[in-house]
C-alpha cells in the first residue's frame, strides 16, 4: 500500500455519517484540536495575510482562525474529496481545493504570507522524517512570512504504532542547521501531552 493510500484510507475509515469533524480527523476531542489551532496561529497576525492550510480536512482551521480575524484570503487544500465536499457545504469565507501538493504543486514561489499545516506527519508511513524535511522544502518556497505546523510528540505516554512521534529538539536542530540562513525556528510544547508546535517565521 503507497503512502497515499494509507492516508486515504486512514481518513475514509473514520468518515462516518453524523460523526464530529474532530473525529472524522483523527483528533482526540474538539477541546485538543482547537489547542492545536490556537498553538498553530500564536501571535501571527492573519489581518491582511494569504494563507494556506496544506491538509485543510473539513474547514476546522478556518472556522478558528474566522473567529479572531476578518480580513484575510484563505486557501485550503486536501487529498480527500470528502474532506474538501464537507468544508465546501460549510459556505466558509475561504477556497477549498481537492489536490496533492507533494505530487504537483501549482503555485509559485512565496504565493502565500502565511502557510499551515495541522497533522499531515502523524500516520506512520515508513518515511516521516523524510516526508517532513520534503515538506518544509516546498511550505518555505511558498510562505513570505510564516511556517507553522503541529507533530506528534515522542514523550507521548500512550503512542500508538499507526502513528509517528518525533522529537521536538531533533527536529529544531535539523530544520534550523537547513534553514537559519533565512528562517527562525521556534519550538511550541506543554499545551498538550502528545504535541508541539514548530513555527518558522
Amino acid at each position: 500500500m503507497s503512502h497515499m493510500e494509507k492516508i486515504k484510507k486512514y481518513y475514509e475509515d473514520n468518515n462516518i455519517e453524523g460523526y464530529p469533524d474532530y473525529y472524522i480527523l483523527g483528533w482526540e476531542s474538539e477541546a485538543a484540536q482547537e489547542l492545536r489551532f490556537k498553538q498553530l496561529v500564536g501571535n501571527i497576525d492573519l489581518n491582511g495575510k494569504t494563507i494556506l492550510d496544506v491538509g485543510c480536512g473539513t474547514g476546522n482551521l478556518l472556522e478558528y482562525i474566522s473567529r479572531q480575524f476578518k480580513d484575510f484570503n484563505y486557501t485550503g487544500i486536501d487529498v480527500l474529496p470528502h474532506m474538501i465536499q464537507r468544508a465546501g457545504e460549510k459556505k466558509l469565507n475561504g477556497r477549498f481545493v481537492c489536490m496533492d501538493l507533494f505530487k504537483s504543486n501549482p503555485y509559485g514561489y512565496k504565493t502565500f504570507d502565511v502557510v499551515f499545516s495541522s497533522g499531515i506527519f502523524n500516520l506512520n508511513l515508513g518515511n516521516n522524517q523524510e516526508f517532513l524535511m520534503d515538506a518544509v522544502d516546498i511550505f518555505q518556497n511558498l510562505a513570505r512570512e510564516a511556517i507553522s505546523f503541529n507533530l506528534l510528540w515522542d514523550k507521548s505516554a500512550d503512542k500508538d504504532v499507526k502513528y509517528f512521534y518525533f522529537s521536538p529538539e531533533e527536529v529544531q536542530d535539523i530544520l534550523s542547521s537547513k534553514y537559519s540562513d533565512i528562517w527562525q525556528v521556534s519550538i511550541v510544547k506543554g499545551y498538550l501531552h502528545n504535541d508541539f508546535t514548530v513555527h518558522l517565521t
